[in-house]
């Protein structure tokens, strides 16, 4: 009979490796047996074991008959992972030996415990399933909140949000860190915005001449100054040479931008009238040679 085997010990226990495959080889050697491969591993809690997931490739393909290990619970990370274990092992046709246990499931009594086992696991799940009932029950009446948070919930606005963008789930996905699924669960009966469209600036150059309606009047400088600081300034207003000016509008399209410059231009006229004055303006737009 071809035995492979396991040996595990924590890492403040490594001084028992030895000692424990020295047993398991003399009682391969006393059954007359034939050992085929040996596996030792060192941790404490792991969840996985390459050398143990090893062996157990090694039986699948029918290269061994039986394993061998010092204790159940060196083999298994779980009563529950141990019974799925050695029921797999049984219907593969792989015997099962536990040394310190004195257990050999390929016997009549050793299959007879491993049903027990099975048995105790299922009685294991059966007390967590109810535990984890009776708390989620005295959650909800003291109404405090239970199962995993809600992170991607408080994420709908700014999903809301790259989704009126253009960008596809996926995308959003990357984005903010979540799954696919949950955005897609998320968007679900939502009314997605429609995207926002960006303003336009336009870089127009005014020509402003003001002059009095009389020579007995002297109000121009002060209508100048007027205009220059409560209407030029909201556009950005830079001074050119003589009485030119440079003015940033920002508009969504050109009828928009004709209405800003038709309002601007009638209340620089006002503010010129009050004081006598009269104005001259032209608008006018270099990069494309339009004048408004």
């Amino acid at each position: 009979m071809r035995v492979g085997i396991y040996a595990r010990v924590s890492t403040h226990d490594q001084n028992t490796l030895p000692m424990q495959l020295e047993k398991m080889r003399e009682y391969i050697e006393n059954r007359k047996w034939k050992l085929t491969v040996e596996f030792e591993e060192i941790g404490s809690g792991a969840k996985t074991r390459p050398k143990r997931e090893e062996l157990l490739k090694m039986a699948r393909r029918r290269e061994l008959d039986a394993i061998l290990v010092w204790k159940l619970d060196r083999f298994g990370r779980s009563m529950a992972d141990l019974v799925m274990t050695l029921n797999e092992l049984r219907e593969i046709g792989v015997a099962f030996v536990s040394l310190t246990e004195s257990l050999d499931f390929s016997t009549p009594s050793g299959r007879a415990m491993a049903g027990m086992l099975s048995t105790f696991a299922e009685f294991e799940r059966d007390i967590i399933r109810e535990r984890v009932k009776a708390g989620i029950a005295n959650a909800r009446e003291k109404g405090k909140p239970h199962g995993r948070p809600k992170t991607a919930s408080h994420k709908l606005d700014k999903i809301l949000e790259l989704k009126s963008k253009g960008l596809n789930n996926s995308q959003i996905a990357r984005e903010l860190k979540i799954s696919r699924p949950s955005v897609i669960g998320l968007l679900k009966g939502q009314i997605i915005p429609l995207p926002k469209e960006k303003p336009k600036t336009k870089v127009i150059t005014l020509y402003l001449s003001i002059e009095n309606n009389s020579k007995f009047i002297r109000g121009k400088g002060k209508v100048r100054e007027s205009i220059e600081w409560s209407m030029l300034k909201e556009y950005q207003m830079k001074k050119l040479p003589r009485n030119d000016y440079e003015l940033t509008f920002t508009y969504k399209d050109e009828g928009h931008l004709q209405k800003q410059i038709d309002v601007l231009h009638q209340e620089m006229a006002s503010a010129a009238d009050l004081r006598n004055c009269y104005i001259e303006t032209n608008f006018y737009d270099k990069v494309n040679d339009i004048s408004y």
